[in-house]
């Protein structure tokens, strides 16, 4: 059982006391009682250590709410809310009569990023320390933020729930050697400030969550996921190598709150200045002076919309905008000691990395005919922000190669 940070703290400062109580009819300290003393210490800030883990980065794997290695397949009306993806397998089957209420990337670029990413993501939570170490069944405990480590297989009959004692930070990881499995109706429950968005399990094998169990947090499997008849999840279900396979369930993409540092997938960050890509900082609301500069091109244009007077002749439909895959360069100048920097597509975060230049892969078949929009958000060490919008047009039908402007 997991001993809670303030119990230790108690012990250690009554254990402190009674040794100072018994010291101050001698001149100095035995070596034996300084070694305990020294002992106590380590394992008081040990202890206090394990509830400061930063989050898990997810990279563009942030976007998806079930991403799988070999297949999705999926057999009811279950529902996705969030992006559904799959590589580097090619298989995704049973939408309909499911549900995607997001995009769905088989084997594209997008996917493959995302599944990159993931590899990153789950070898970083493999490896947080330090660990407490758990076994057997979670259900009936209380835990605390920190790293808890099973070095074989870890089950859950019932509810476990997840304290973050009032600091919605916390973060929770789970390394789990082999296999997770959750028993009909348990539930991982949230306490005092803890969200979904911090919680992350890294599965040495495969996940499957029994009938009904109402499951938060972030999946890492290195095979497979499987979920039973009725499952909802908070988070995200994400397999390395195999398959996810979903009944009737609901699978949400778990979100910070707003006013918490999370990494998100949202959108949620001001638009700045005129969007002409000429990277200048943003001076939109909550943007501060001095950010990053952006610039942001190779993009088709927009095309102009028809005359809408009846009697007027329709130009032909503009050659800049395009229906073919294109590339956009993103590079930032100013570019010393950058944090973060964010690529949106209409909203949706499709790559996030630390480069200062780089490219980027625009897969125009799926999206609708029109205006998109590409948003770039940068932020340095200092906390400087500053973002870049611009926007490229999708053709209703083929054309010769657009000339891309900017």
């Amino acid at each position: 059982m997991h001993t809670h940070p303030w119990s230790l703290c108690s012990i250690f400062w009554k254990v402190v006391l009674s040794m100072f109580g018994s010291l101050s009819s001698r001149p100095r300290p035995s070596g034996g009682r300084a070694v305990a003393l020294a002992s106590l210490l380590t394992l008081v800030f040990a202890s206090t250590a394990v509830a400061a883990q930063p989050r898990v980065g997810l990279g563009t794997t942030d976007g998806f709410a079930v991403l799988g290695g070999s297949a999705v397949t999926n057999t009811g009306p279950s529902v996705i809310n969030g992006d559904l993806g799959v590589s580097p397998g090619t298989a995704i089957s049973g939408f309909p009569p499911g549900t995607v209420n997001g995009a769905v990337h088989a084997t594209d670029g997008v996917a493959g990023q995302a599944k990159s990413d993931l590899v990153t993501a789950y070898n970083d939570a493999a490896g947080r320390t330090p660990v407490v170490s758990v076994a057997g069944d979670l259900g009936g405990r209380t835990l605390t933020a920190g790293v808890y480590n099973a070095t074989s297989s870890l089950g859950l009959t019932g509810a476990v729930t997840l304290d973050a004692q009032g600091d919605p930070n916390a973060v929770f990881i789970f390394q789990v050697g082999s296999a997770l499995t959750t028993a009909t109706d348990s539930s991982v429950s949230l306490l005092n400030g803890a969200q979904a968005c911090n919680v992350y399990w890294q599965i040495g094998s495969s996940a499957t969550l029994g009938t009904r169990t109402a499951f938060k947090g972030t999946i890492m499997a290195l095979t497979s996921i499987s979920l039973n008849d009725g499952v909802a999840v908070d988070g995200r279900l994400l397999a390395r190598n195999g398959a996810v396979t979903l009944i009737n369930d609901t699978i949400t993409r778990s979100q910070c709150a707003p006013g918490t540092d999370g990494s998100g997938g949202s959108d949620t960050d001001s638009d700045s200045g005129s969007g002409d890509g000429t990277g200048g900082p943003g001076s939109g609301p909550g943007l501060r002076s001095g950010g990053p500069r952006v610039r942001l091109f190779g993009l088709p244009g927009v095309p102009q919309p028809p005359i809408r007077n009846p009697g007027a002749q329709q130009p032909p439909v503009s050659s800049v905008c395009t229906t073919r895959n294109f590339t956009a360069r993103v590079r930032l100048r100013d570019g010393d000691g950058i944090r973060l920097v964010k690529v949106y597509l209409d909203g949706r975060l499709v790559k996030q990395t630390t480069r200062t230049r780089f490219a980027l892969r625009i897969k125009v078949r799926g999206l609708r005919v029109g205006p998109h929009r590409i948003r770039v958000i940068a932020r340095d060490g200092e906390g400087n922000r500053s973002v870049t919008t611009r926007r490229f047009g999708r053709c209703a039908f083929a054309l010769p190669a657009p000339r891309f402007t900017g």
